[in-house]
């Protein structure tokens, strides 16, 4: 679930892959839940999400792909697995991790 400064959901519980681009620029969303089965966050998903402050990952998360969450200024909190495949450049930008 994606949850914006007006506490609209949006729902994605059918995604395997968060495709590039599909977020970036969004400045509503400020907190990211996301469902089991998502395995793949791709390039530039969430790019310069300047409100986003929270991102849950799933335990089936593989990839994260390069800037996934470039410039996402505010964002504080983040728990990535171990096992899961993070691009260097994934949280580059993100001063408050």
């Amino acid at each position: 679930y994606l949850y914006n400064k007006t506490v609209k959901e949006i729902d994605m519980t059918d995604f395997t892959y968060i495709s590039e681009d599909i977020f970036a620029d969004r400045t509503d969303i400020v907190k990211i839940i996301l469902p089991e089965g998502v395995e793949e966050i791709g390039n530039n998903a969430f790019e310069n999400c300047i409100r986003l402050e929270e991102v849950v990952f799933p335990s089936s998360l593989k990839k994260i792909g390069s800037e996934a969450f470039v410039d996402c200024i505010n964002l504080r909190k983040v728990n990535v697995g171990q096992s899961v495949d993070v691009d260097v450049s994934a949280f580059k930008g993100c001063y408050n991790l």
